[in-house]
Parts: structure tokens; C-alpha cells; sequence
């Protein structure tokens, strides 16, 4: 931006030292023939016959001439070529005003975090977080204590959030917190203007990204990848310390809580923040119903304070993110969809690396056809392991009680009132081999196991790792009318990401 800025202000000097130049030959030739003119003696009629004559015309249209048209060639030459480079530069002129517009931007903005709004009480200097006091009340209303709220780092803001997002943040704050709503439409004192100039300035603040993507798209990636690999370095260092000082049991867990009891990032990068009621307070603070982190609280969402997140607990998580994927035996994140062999077929990996190849449906089939040549789809057991039976039940469910199994391609008969005779019911006894029941309650025989590596949701990390957005659905019937559930690709390790998504599913 400031070299931009700086081509800018010399292609500007250029163009005005051409005016100059043009403009002080004009000025030097009307003084110069100012001077050499002689005045005038009187009229025309009675002074003609003794007037000088002026120069001939071979000097005329010699010497005189050749000084005359030299002179208007230089100027000539020089508009000629000075011109079209001054229209070439002009992109850039135009850039370097759209610099200086936004240095003015974000000047102001700074003004208003600082000064107007004061932003800066709560969220520090630089957006690195601080505190808020907050007045802690119980479910009717009534006093409790005074405390402080962990008012989270906003330089990594527009890493988590869009600026849509942001702009909403300001203008409505945030129930249940101390943040205020700042702007006009939400009944704030801030202008329109003075909320974009804010961004604008908080956009300066911003921590580096470790999004593979936009790290590639960067200007330079080289850089940006150092950048990266210093931030996650920082953030990896916390979460082992944590762990190290036995602040939590598991590495999902102390990614899930960043800054509890620290206060890194002032708590921006944790997701109990929204979905744990309490957490903002801090483990010193009075709390209503109990400890955040106690079993029963933790990642259910709800509750005063904050706690505007999405409950994770009593299964809730694995019906709006049900079971899409396997990780690898190693233990690290499945792409979505599987793996890819040399021959384009997708593929999982058995805990003994065998491939378990996918159809075009992306359901995992067996290495056998059945009568119409097609492969043999694997059951999907409760453990996440797969079956190859080679018979399997059906199920007859009678007029009364449960369905039972019987034998598949049984033909149901009538008696002789023409009324539906039962078939059969089979047990384990009737089946060879390995015999599994199902969950839907049918058996299979002759079955074989393939052990499989955990059962996870793809879904799930994708939409912690890209956020929510407004208006659109995600997992399983979930719907974001503001898209205030930000993503964390932009700030989080990977294999965070998917410690995070194995700890909330365990919840």
C-alpha cells in the first residue's frame, strides 16, 4: 500500500512539473516579445514613410522560422510523450487515493474505538481482549454480585465472522453479555458510518490466517505461511500447557475451553464461550447453577449468561450431525467422501488398512455380487464396524407385538378363513456361521466383520470449520437466521478442529 501510495504522489508531481513547464514557456515568450516590440509613434496614415522596416523575409522565413517551430516542436515533444505516461499511471493515482481514503477510514475508526465508543475499556488496545464488569443476576432478576466478563480478542475477528456478521454484532450487541448495541438501528448513539470505519480499523488489527486456501491466494505465500505457522505454534503451545498443568482431561476439551483459565485470546478462540451458560464469567467468578465445566453443563448451551449456543449434550449434536464417516487407523480426519485409489474408486480404511471401496452413493459394498451382478452393500453396525452376512433376515410384524425375523423369500400364505398365515420365526440356532442382530431387528448368518476405525461426522467439521451462514441450512434441520456461529478453519489447527468435533460428540 505504500509504495501504491508513493507512485501515486510522483506520478502527480510529474504531471503537475509538466504544467509548470508548459505553462512557464508561455509566460517567457509573451515577455520576451514583450520586450523586443518597439511602441508606436503615432498613426499608421502619418508615420508610414518613416517607419523602420521590419526584418525581411529570408530571415523571416529563415533563422527566425527555425527558432519558432523548434521552440513549438520541444513543447510539442514533450506533451506528446509526457501525456500518455501520465494516463498509464493514472490507475495507480486512482489506487493511491483509494489508500488514502482508507487510511482516513481507519484513522477514524481507531477514534471511535478508542475515544467516541471506547472500545478499548473492554477489548484492550490492539483487539487483544481484556475484561467488562457485568452485574450477575439470578432467573428472576434479583442482584446477585458484581464480576467481570471475559470480553474476547478481536483481532482475530474477521477470521471467525463475516463483516456482515460483525456489523450486525455492533449494531445489536449481544444478549445476554455486556456488549451493547452500538449502532443506530439497535438503538446505539454510533452512525453507519462510524460502525464501518470501526471495522475498517478492526480489520488492521487481524491476526494471520491459517487457512491453507486463503494463505495460497495471498500475495505472498511464503510469508503468510511463516506468519501461520507462528500463530498455530502459539496456540499449540497453550493447548499443551493446559494439558501439562491438568486444566483439562482431554485434548478436545482444552481446544473446546482455549483461555478458561488462562484468558489466551481473552477467550475468542473457545467454543463454551456460547455454548456453555456461565463460561464468560471465568472459574473465579459466582456462579448460578454450579461449575461451567461440570458434567451436565458443559457444551449444553442455554443459560444467563451468554450461553446462546446450541446445546451439544443428551445426543443433541449426533441428531443434527449424524454419523457420515470413518477416520483413518492412524487416527487423522477422513476427507469427505473417502479416499481416491489410482483407478478413481473412493475408498475407507479398515483398522488392518484393507480398502473398503464405496459406490456411487458413497455406501461402503463388498468384494462379492449378488444374483444381478451389483456389489454387495456392507452393514453399517452400531460400532461403527461393518458386516458382510450373506443371509439376512426379514421381518414380519404381527397384529400384536413386536416384529420378529423370519427367513427371507418366504412366501406368505392364506389359511383357510383367507386370513394371512404367520411365517415362521427364526433364531440364532437356524442361521451358520457368525449370526448378528441387527438394530432394526433382523439377523443376519454366515456374517464376517471388518473392524473399522471410529465413526464420525464430515459434516460436523465442516461446518466448524466454514460457520454458519445466514439464512441457510446445515447438518440435520438446522437453520441460522443470523449466521452468528463463526467458523474456525481461519484460526484453528485442523487436527484441532477434529478434536473439538470428538469431544462435542461425546458430550
Amino acid at each position: 500500500m505504500t509504495d501504491a501510495l508513493i507512485l501515486a504522489v510522483n506520478f502527480r508531481a510529474i504531471g503537475l512539473t509538466i504544467a509548470v513547464v508548459v505553462l512557464a514557456g508561455f509566460v517567457l515568450l509573451f515577455i520576451r516579445t514583450s520586450f523586443q516590440a518597439k511602441a508606436e509613434l503615432g498613426s499608421e496614415l502619418e508615420l508610414a514613410p518613416n517607419k523602420k522596416e521590419y526584418l525581411p523575409d529570408e530571415e523571416l522565413e529563415g533563422k527566425k522560422l527555425d527558432w519558432s517551430l523548434s521552440f513549438a516542436l520541444v513543447v510539442l515533444v514533450i506533451v506528446a510523450l509526457s501525456l500518455p505516461f501520465y494516463w498509464l499511471a493514472e490507475p495507480g493515482r486512482q489506487e493511491g487515493a483509494v489508500d488514502v481514503w482508507q487510511q482516513t477510514f481507519e484513522r477514524r475508526g481507531e477514534g471511535v474505538y478508542l475515544r467516541t465508543a471506547q472500545c478499548v475499556n473492554c477489548h484492550a488496545a490492539g483487539g487483544a481482549g481484556g475484561s467488562a464488569p457485568y452485574v450477575l443476576r439470578d432467573q428472576d432478576g434479583q442482584f446477585l454480585a458484581n464480576t467481570t466478563w471475559l470480553a474476547p480478542a478481536l483481532n482475530d475477528l474477521f477470521l471467525r465472522y463475516s463483516e456482515e456478521e460483525v456489523t450486525f454484532i455492533l449494531n445489536f450487541g449481544r444478549p445476554g453479555s455486556p456488549m451493547a448495541a452500538w449502532g443506530l438501528p439497535g438503538g446505539g448513539p454510533l452512525t453507519s458510518q462510524q460502525v464501518q470505519t470501526t471495522i475498517e480499523y478492526l480489520q488492521t488489527l487481524e491476526v494471520p490466517t491459517l487457512d491453507p486456501i486463503e494463505i495460497d491466494e495471498s500475495d505472498d505465500p511464503v510469508a503468510a505461511r511463516e506468519a501461520a505457522d507462528r500463530q498455530s505454534a502459539k496456540i499449540t503451545a497453550e493447548v499443551e500447557r493446559s494439558l501439562a498443568d491438568g486444566e483439562f482431561a482431554t485434548l478436545g476439551e482444552a481446544v473446546f475451553n482455549l483461555g478458561y483459565y488462562s484468558g489466551f485470546s481473552a477467550g475468542s478462540l473457545s467454543c463454551a464461550r456460547c455454548h456453555t451458560g456461565g463460561w464468560s464469567l471465568g472459574p473465579s467468578a459466582p456462579q448460578i447453577d454450579g461449575d461451567p465445566l461440570s458434567v451436565g453443563r458443559a457444551g449444553c448451551g442455554g443459560g444467563d449468561p451468554t450461553g446462546i449456543g446450541f446445546s451439544l449434550c443428551g445426543g443433541d449434536v449426533l441428531r443434527r450431525f449424524p454419523d457420515d464417516s470413518w477416520k483413518l487407523p492412524d487416527g487423522s480426519w477422513a476427507p469427505e467422501g473417502g479416499l481416491v485409489d489410482d483407478q478413481g474408486f473412493f475408498y475407507y480404511m479398515a483398522m488392518d488398512n484393507s480398502r473398503i471401496r464405496l459406490d456411487d452413493k458413497g455406501t461402503p459394498v463388498t468384494s462379492r455380487a449378488d444374483d444381478s451382478g451389483n456389489p454387495v452393500p456392507y452393514r453399517i453396525l452400531a460400532d461403527g464396524n461393518l458386516a458382510d452376512c450373506r443371509a439376512i433376515s426379514s421381518l414380519w410384524e404381527p397384529e400384536s407385538g413386536s416384529p420378529y425375523p423370519f427367513a427371507a423369500g418366504f412366501e406368505v400364505q392364506l389359511d383357510d378363513a383367507g386370513g394371512f398365515v404367520a411365517p415362521p420365526e427364526i433364531g440364532e440356532s437356524d442361521l451358520s456361521g457368525t449370526v448378528l442382530r441387527f438394530a432394526d431387528g433382523r439377523l443376519g448368518g454366515d456374517c464376517t466383520v471388518v473392524e473399522m476405525p471410529e465413526r464420525t461426522s464430515y459434516a460436523q467439521y465442516n461446518f466448524i470449520f466454514n460457520g454458519a451462514e445466514r439464512g441457510r441450512g446445515y447438518g440435520r434441520g438446522g437453520q441460522s437466521s443470523e449466521g452468528m456461529m463463526p467458523g474456525f478453519g481461519s484460526v484453528l489447527p485442523p487436527e484441532y478442529i477434529q478434536a473439538v468435533v470428538d469431544y462435542e460428540r461425546g458430550l
